[in-house]
């Protein structure tokens, strides 16, 4: 698919979890000037009063210790819950110190549940690049039925001819149909040639899924060629910068010169910004999201957030991690405290991205992948001069040592591939020999390849997963049939994690994959493999979950290993009255043919945050997904 033989520093460019785009703008696009134009508002959010409230139904799961039993009837006030329990007993308990309170009855089939989790997203890239041509293979929350070169083409060609430059995002090779190379299935490859059989006429960049690939077609790197005097100074000429990047430019060092000659455009494009943030929480509200967790936060996107819930309405929680990519800005961080009451993007972890995506061939592997380019084992981002490769580097051990054992701070590391994950439980284990302060909510973010010694290693230091289950349900069939063969049984092993007595999470990782708990907790529950459009095949069966455990994986621990569990994640009395309603309970879906492709499409009824509605299903509406999302300047 691609070379990876190429020298990098610190913070290569991979999915989302390190957005490129975002990198190079982070300065520009957060000066006060832009800030200004994002946010022009001066006044402050007009907050809609809490309701006074008393819900009833034959299924109410509160969540409350993480248990799935029902109560009859749930009492909120000023926000909050004030009360579980039987009919009578709320209703009593209302009537002496609410008086007044409205009741809601819900039919035999309607569930109430607490606000759907989704602890890994990165909020600000969504939005920021929702002006790019979207050549994504998603159709809402499931794999286009075509998605090959020509649905890409009609894409870009059907594009804006406004921009200097084609910009699209989500090219995803792994997901369009294999080549058979020599009786063996490969990746297909994307390369300048194939983008100018799309269009020769005008530039063209399309950032692939995983965000660490820009795919250019010849136009575009004579844009680029001509527009950057350090890729003069570096090739000579067009013909020798296409041929030693073999016509697509990989990781950062050949992404961001090429980014960089159209920073313009895509601030010029990012300028809407809010207007995406508002539409981006209400589709998290159609999808019953209440809580959305940031993988990514720096201090330019804690401004602009900040800026927005100032003047906008709070649709969902948040909070999120501070990505650091280097020593410095390790040793930049204050020292570690506990978020005590919640405010609008509060920080809980310190983020470290160590490898690439494996569905981009970039994961850190402990041996080459199946398919092309040869001898690839993907990328590590904190390499060290003189370490010989799968040795973990002191320098990365002592970043590790810095957050946790120093600083106080609770980790996210990211880790793909399985020698990046063993990198990260290393560290994990020599650094907290050290630690000596309260428990930390260490986590793993994808920890997409484990074994079972190293399920014990970490349930011993307390480390937790969170998985983005659409590796085993959109990209599991590549997995097995390409890119791993047999090593795709270790695929997010969420039943083994739990067994050993783990708390686990499910996540999006959006744009890597859409929003929508209901769908990843049918992917966890069916490990259906979707691209095999011929017939039903589940990856590793043993490892699915019951209904039951994927609701408590988006529900009660999200909200614990987001150190949210003070204010959500179940209905108990005291926390916030954020809560959804579901046409269908997703328990009572107990067999494969009731699971597979309807627990995601279960119609979210009512999303409320704070005891204030804030999506109520139009019944005569048609189903909302990122492909059709509409935008008002009233947003």
């Amino acid at each position: 698919m691609k070379n990876l033989h190429h020298h990098h520093t610190h913070g290569c460019t991979h999915c989302s979890c390190d957005n490129p785009v975002l990198k190079i703008l982070k300065d520009e696009l957060f000066s006060a000037e832009n800030l200004a134009k994002i946010n022009p508002a001066s006044g402050k959010a007009t907050h809609e009063k809490p309701q006074t409230l008393m819900i009833s139904g034959d299924n109410i799961r509160p969540m409350i210790g993480g248990s799935t039993e029902k109560v009859e009837a749930i009492g909120i006030a000023d926000g909050k819950v004030v009360i579980t329990g039987k009919k009578d007993d709320v209703k009593t308990y209302m009537k002496e110190n609410h008086p007044g309170f409205d009741k809601k009855e819900l039919t035999q089939s309607q569930t109430l549940l607490p606000g759907l989790i989704e602890p890994h997203v990165h909020m600000i890239p969504t939005a920021m690049m929702h002006e790019w041509v979207d050549v994504s293979p998603f159709e809402g929350q499931v794999l286009r039925p075509v998605y090959d070169l020509d649905f890409v083409g009609s894409k870009i060609n059907g594009a804006s001819k406004d921009w200097n430059v084609i910009l699209g995002r989500g090219l995803d090779p792994s997901l369009m149909p294999f080549e058979e190379i020599n009786g063996k299935k490969e990746l297909i490859t994307i390369n300048n040639t194939v983008l100018d059989n799309i269009n020769a006429e005008k530039p063209v960049m399309v950032l692939s899924a995983s965000m660490h690939t820009l795919y250019l077609n010849t136009k575009a790197f004579e844009y680029v060629f001509n527009h950057n005097e350090k890729v003069k100074e570096q090739y000579n000429s067009v013909e020798n910068y296409i041929k030693e990047t073999n016509g697509q430019l990989q990781e950062g060092l050949q992404m961001m010169p090429a980014l960089k000659v159209v920073k313009l455009q895509i601030i010029e494009m990012s300028l809407r910004i809010n207007i995406y943030l508002t539409e981006l929480y209400k589709l998290a509200n159609s999808r019953g999201v209440t809580f959305m967790y940031d993988a990514g936060l720096n201090k330019g996107s804690d401004i602009l957030l900040t800026q927005y819930f100032a003047t906008h309405q709070e649709r969902v929680r948040t909070g999120g991690a501070y990505i650091c990519s280097s020593q410095e800005e390790v040793d930049q961080m204050g020292h570690y405290k506990e978020p005590e009451d919640y405010k609008p993007v509060y920080h809980g972890h310190i983020k470290i991205v160590s490898d690439g995506s494996n569905q981009g061939l970039t994961g850190y592997q402990s041996a080459p992948y199946l398919c092309n380019p040869a001898n690839n084992t993907g990328v590590f981002n904190f390499p060290q001069a003189g370490i010989p490769a799968h040795t973990i580097p002191p320098s990365y051990n002592t970043l590790i040592n810095t957050a946790v054992a120093k600083k106080g701070w609770p980790l996210m590391i990211h880790a793909n591939g399985d020698q990046a994950v063993t990198f990260a439980i290393n560290a994990y284990q020599r650094t907290l020999a050290h630690y000596k302060g309260p428990e930390l909510r260490n986590r793993i973010e994808h920890c997409s390849l484990l074994t079972g010694g190293q399920i014990t290693n970490m349930l011993q230091m307390g480390v937790s997963p969170s998985f983005l289950i659409g590796h085993v349900g959109y990209w599991g069939y590549a997995f097995k049939n390409v890119i791993f063969g047999e090593k795709a049984q270790m695929l997010d092993l969420c039943g083994s994690t739990l067994a050993a007595g783990m708390r686990i999470t499910l996540h999006s990782d959006i744009e890597v994959s859409p929003l929508g708990p209901l769908r990843m907790m049918e992917q966890s529950v069916t490990r259906i493999m979707e691209k095999n459009t011929a017939n039903i095949e589940v990856l590793n069966s043993a490892e699915c979950l019951t209904p039951e455990q994927a609701l408590t994986a988006v529900t009660y621990d999200a909200a614990w290993q987001c150190y949210a569990d003070k204010w959500v994640g179940s209905l108990d009395k005291g926390l916030f009255a954020d809560f959804v309603i579901l046409k269908q309970d997703p328990l009572s879906l107990q067999t494969q043919s009731s699971q597979y492709m309807k627990m995601r499409n279960i119609p979210v009824l009512e999303t409320w945050v704070g005891g204030v509605p804030v999506y109520v299903k139009d019944h005569n509406e048609k189903v909302v997904t990122e492909n059709d999302m509409t935008f008002s300047e009233n947003s």
